[in-house]
């Protein structure tokens, strides 16, 4: 009878951390670098801009979800105030997995945008994700890039 208790506990707390491990919550934080080519307008506006470069991002508020993981991103935008700037990036987990996502962010909105995981290989095949993010620019200490603070926040469920 011990044996059977032993094994049905077991059992429960097996499948409680295998679910656990199927769906959460992102709450990443990290700084991109990168370059961002622009076109002005005769006053010196931008009015269309395009960038690539590199996110490290970080796990917080006790979630696990692409810890230490690194973000190829690319994008571009279209006359502030009027566009919205949109992009891809490419997710590398810290076992060398991969996940993409898509993001769409109000241009003068930095803050508020959306996103959403489109594929993934490895664990994260067939990975559904969405949420917000967002950005903050900051002055850069080497000209000719750019540099902010990212974040991702929302949920993620894998498949099964």
């Amino acid at each position: 009878m011990r044996k059977i208790i032993l094994a049905l506990i077991f059992t429960l707390m097996s499948s409680v951390s295998f679910a656990d491990g199927h769906s959460g919550k992102i709450d990443l934080k990290g700084f991109f670098v990168g370059d961002a080519k622009a076109i002005f307008d005769e006053k010196g506006n931008p009015m269309t801009f395009v960038y690539d470069g590199l996110v490290g991002m970080m796990a917080f508020g006790g979630t696990s979800f692409g810890d230490n993981s690194s973000h190829y991103c690319v994008g571009a935008g279209t006359i502030p105030g009027k566009g919205v700037e949109m992009g891809h990036c490419i997710i590398k987990f810290i076992n060398g997995d991969t996940a993409i996502t898509y993001y769409e962010i109000k241009l003068g909105y930095s803050m508020e945008g959306t996103f959403k995981c489109i594929s993934g290989t490895g664990r994260y095949e067939g990975i559904e994700c969405s949420g917000t993010t967002g950005y903050t620019q900051m002055k850069t200490a080497l000209e000719g890039k750019v540099h902010s603070t990212n974040y991702l926040k929302g949920t993620y469920t894998l498949k099964k």
